[in-house]
């Protein structure tokens, strides 16, 4: 079977593909430096490809069955640009980092181990008890929200239940769902979510309804002590609103791993927002992150092959986003 690799993934791919079929696939990538040409060859030749984008600038692929996506969004793929006659899938398997990540998140804000580190090396005794220190908080008996509850959302649950919080869930399409949260509900309930919540982790796809769902209005309404951790996309919080709630202490602060603007080959180092947020201390930013361990490449990785085994074989393709057109 002919496989083609598109992009960054190529890289990985060229090693991982040839180790577990051998002989029985063929492989080719497109590189940033190929010629219009070789790239027009390339997707005339290729049957299975591996790309995290595809548009209508691509040239024609008459042969191609599988896009398969190594990652789980379709941020950047055009899905009327893919031949009706090629399936589309993607992959997870980000949820074990994402949910360790928002854990680590959380444990900083209560505990602050880095920060009480960095102190404690200048000799800084502060919060020992012997010194009549402050107490913390513990995440025994906090609260947390899960504006959605797909993979990730269930991930993270299974470790807030483990720490002894409650676990108050949002999703688009509320049914029974494992591990059993003490609330669950749709996004008609986000009030109710934001009103308990000491932590609101952001954990639902990019749409049209979830697009600036987290307004000022609904910062307004969460505690003045409330976390925002955002593991999903940028926008789903409006940026403007958010800095403000940051900035002037409506909540208490934000880990932020998904961003409002991105790094390009003409920006290298542009700021993750038109806002400073770097400038905030009550705010933990990273430059997404969160999903970005060797596991979750190896699972991925599996995945995607699991689904060359299925057309080589005949199988049933896994993670169908759309289905061929046959």
């Amino acid at each position: 079977m002919k496989v083609l690799l598109n992009g960054g993934v190529a890289r990985r791919g060229m090693k991982i593909l040839p180790e577990r079929f051998g002989d029985r696939i063929s492989l080719r990538q497109i590189t940033p430096d190929e010629d219009a040409e070789t790239v027009a060859a390339n997707m005339a030749w290729a049957e299975f490809m591996i790309s995290i984008e595809y548009g209508a600038e691509l040239p024609p692929a008459p042969n191609l069955k599988v896009l398969q996506l190594p990652v789980a969004g379709l941020d950047k793929v055009d899905v009327n640009a893919v031949p009706a006659s090629a399936a589309i899938c993607n992959v997870y398997e980000h949820e074990v980092a994402i949910a360790e990540y928002t854990f680590n998140g959380m444990l900083e804000w209560v505990v602050g181990l880095a920060r009480r580190n960095t102190e404690f090396k200048t000799g800084d005794w502060s919060g020992t008890p012997s010194m009549g220190g402050q107490t913390r908080g513990e995440l025994s008996g906090m609260t947390i929200g899960c504006l959605g509850y797909g993979n990730i959302g269930r991930a993270i649950a299974r470790r807030a239940l483990a720490f002894d919080m409650k676990v108050m869930a949002l999703t688009q399409n509320p049914r029974p769902l494992q591990p059993e949260p003490h609330f669950l509900g749709g996004y008609g309930d986000l009030a109710k979510l934001l009103e308990e919540a000491d932590f609101l982790v952001i954990c639902c796809p990019l749409s049209e309804q979830t697009r600036g769902i987290i307004s000022k209005e609904q910062l307004a309404a969460m505690k003045s002590s409330a976390v925002v951790i955002n593991v999903a996309r940028g926008h789903i919080a409006d940026e403007d609103a958010l800095y403000a709630a940051l900035k002037d202490g409506v909540i208490g602060g934000a880990v932020l791993d998904t961003w409002y603007q991105y790094p390009s080959a003409d920006n290298p180092t542009i700021r993750p927002s038109r806002r400073p947020y770097h400038e905030l201390d009550n705010v933990l930013m990273t430059p997404h992150i969160s999903g970005w361990s060797e596991g979750q490449q190896l699972r991925r990785w599996a995945k995607t092959g699991d689904n060359i085994e299925a057309l080589l074989t005949g199988g049933e393709l896994i993670n169908v986003i759309r289905p061929a057109d046959s």
